[in-house]
């Protein structure tokens, strides 16, 4: 009996536990260790700001330090937050969760800390996301 090459790929894979991802919906890795309390921190300070500055696109894409179409590439792979929406057409990114992100990452750097990037970022960006989809499932509903 022969093998396609599909079946050879799948067999040599190990299955890794799945999660599934707050930022875009699709499965990750399960971490292997948890967040650092000194990223949770930073988490919780992004919180408890007051400031809601928004950004747009040229403004947040040039104070992570990318180009326009290498931060939505991040955005796709879960390295910086989900746009929230302020318009029909027109969207930004809370100026609190790039300062957050921008100082867990001199954090790591500076300190050799590791840092799971992506599981940072969908923590900071979690409860935003869990109430977007609070939201959406009760759209249509009417209040009595």
């Amino acid at each position: 009996m022969q093998l396609n090459p599909k079946q050879i790929k799948q067999e040599r894979q190990p299955t890794k536990p799945q999660l599934l991802s707050a930022t875009n919906g699709r499965a990750m890795e399960v971490p292997a260790k948890p967040l650092a309390p000194v990223y949770m921190t930073l988490i919780q300070q992004m919180h408890d700001t007051k400031d809601h500055s928004v950004l747009r696109l040229p403004a947040s894409a040039k104070k992570m330090g990318r180009a326009n179409s290498t931060y939505w590439q991040d955005v796709k792979n879960g390295t910086v937050p989900p746009a929230i929406r302020l318009g029909k057409r027109s969207v930004g990114w809370l100026l609190a969760e790039l300062d957050a992100i921008l100082a867990a990452r001199a954090l790591a750097s500076r300190t050799n800390t590791p840092l799971d990037i992506k599981l940072f970022v969908s923590i900071l960006a979690g409860p935003r996301l869990s109430l977007k989809k609070c939201n959406e499932t009760t759209e249509g509903v009417e209040n009595v």
